[in-house]
């Protein structure tokens, strides 16, 4: 069994290298968290630079956002072992659970 680096593991995150009054920084925002591997900021960087719009608009950028969604749904999946249709993305788990309810709602 190999152990994990946890200094390599840490120095992805670069907020962890934050300090306070000459101390480490400590984050106790749960097991969701709010910070992110640098591999994350520079996904984001590069979508916001690239591919920043609307989805399903007829510009360049709309197709790359709609190229960008159907891959992490199929990632997602992949991991998953389900389809893409199956995997949804939102802000938190309290806003998916609401619209799922309300959605079922006005099928009934």
């Amino acid at each position: 069994m190999s152990s994990l680096d946890i200094a390599w593991i840490r120095a992805q995150f670069p907020a962890l290298a934050q300090t306070v009054d000459g101390q480490p920084a400590v984050f106790f925002d749960g097991p969701g968290g709010t910070q992110v591997p640098q591999r994350v900021i520079d996904g984001i960087g590069n979508y916001l630079i690239n591919a920043n719009a609307n989805t399903h608009g007829a510009f360049a950028t709309s197709a790359r956002t709609d190229a960008v969604i159907a891959e992490a749904h199929a990632a997602m999946a992949d991991l998953l072992g389900c389809d893409p249709d199956e995997v949804v993305f939102g802000p938190n788990m309290t806003t998916l659970t609401s619209k799922t309810i309300q959605a079922r709602a006005s099928h009934c």
